[in-house]
């Protein structure tokens, strides 16, 4: 099985999560796999090392929650530190703060206003990345407090991002060209019927 469709295997759609008629990957089960992991981690790597001089990389910029759980692995193969993107009153000391709108409501991240302290950042750039890319309202959030703390994005790198209409027009009109890269895009046709919650 082909690292995507193994990927793929993995994830399970449900409705109504977490509120009425809203659609949750849940991508969990891909954890509870180290071949699974592996897979992702290993394709994230090589696409980033093929796409990007290194020398021109400050860092790599994750998510939370659920960017958490591979970005810190992938950071480490490519042997360059891991900043974090926290949800509101995580981090200790001075922070910068952004609101954004998720699909169904608005919500905050902070990082820290030391967040790159003793990483060489002069002339680089960093790399977002987050488990999946759904309307565009978290990565933009990201990429606004990365600015803010004197940085550039180079790319946006996700897992998985979605092929529906009503997401498609929000992404070309939320991400403003940003360039992003997906491992796996999720459809109608690849997710099939969602679970009932």
């Amino acid at each position: 099985m082909a690292d995507k469709e193994l990927v793929l295997s993995k994830v399970k759609l449900y409705i109504h999560h977490p509120v009425p008629n809203q659609l949750f990957a849940d991508i969990f089960p891909i954890f509870r796999d180290p071949a699974v992991t592996e897979a992702i981690i290993s394709h994230l790597e090589s696409h980033i090392r093929s796409t990007h001089d290194l020398s021109k990389i400050s860092s790599i910029v994750c998510l939370e929650a659920r960017g958490f759980f591979f970005t810190p692995i992938l950071a480490s193969r490519l042997q360059l530190p891991c900043v974090p993107v926290r949800k509101p009153g995580k981090l200790p000391g001075e922070v910068i703060t952004t609101t954004y709108q998720k699909d169904y409501g608005p919500d905050r991240f902070e990082m820290k206003t030391d967040a790159f302290e003793g990483i060489e950042t002069a002339g680089k750039k960093v790399i977002l990345v987050d488990d999946l890319l759904g309307m565009g309202g978290s990565i933009m959030a990201a990429k606004e407090l990365v600015e803010q703390l004197g940085m550039e994005v180079a790319e946006a790198v996700f897992i998985f991002d979605v092929d529906v209409p009503v997401y498609n027009v929000a992404v070309e009109k939320n991400l403003k060209g940003l360039q992003r890269y997906a491992m796996v895009t999720l459809t109608k046709t690849n997710m099939g019927a969602p679970i009932e919650c």
